[in-house]
């Protein structure tokens, strides 16, 4: 027999509604839903937010019998949750997760009349914009490419988010 304490209501409701009380996995949204956790319970011994996701019952058992789901992919529906959440752009995402794999300190070339693309994640504080050496104009625009880094606070973004396990 199971002897695991139920979830505390304030975290499954927490997960419910990320996930709009529906499957959290896109092609589905079934209305019908248990909360998952995406590191087997057996292992972690605890009900923590980040841990837990909503599934349908199908989907659940497709976790479970044979991991026709598997974990990965588990972190990356919850992640999408997430940033839909967070209002972060397509971009914004690819942005973080492509300076995250980069060596502290090292960045990206960006044009500085696309940096209005990257507003939610410079105002969240999570990537820093470096000036480059020298300078390009045309037509009067400044083209002088930007290098973009991810900052502490964005390399805390991306830890807190489990990225590391994907």
């Amino acid at each position: 027999m199971d002897s695991r304490p139920p979830i505390p209501a304030d975290i499954r409701r927490r997960v419910l509604v990320e996930a709009g009380h529906r499957c959290a996995i896109p092609t589905c949204r079934y209305i019908e839903c248990d909360v998952h956790h995406i590191i087997p319970w057996s292992q972690c011994k605890a009900h923590e937010y980040d841990n837990l996701i909503a599934l349908c019952p199908n989907c659940h058992r497709r976790t479970h019998d044979g991991g026709d789901i598997d974990r990965k992919s588990l972190r990356l529906y919850k992640i999408n949750l997430r940033f839909a959440h967070d209002k972060f752009s397509q971009i914004e995402i690819d942005i973080l997760f492509e300076l995250s794999k980069l060596p502290s300190g090292q960045g990206i070339h960006w044009l500085p009349f696309l940096l209005i693309l990257l507003k939610r994640i410079l105002d969240a504080g999570y990537i820093d914009v470096h000036s480059s050496p020298g300078s390009f104009t045309t037509f009067g625009m400044d083209m002088t490419p930007k290098i973009l880094t991810l900052s502490a606070k964005g390399r805390d973004f991306i830890n807190e988010i489990g990225i590391h396990e994907m």
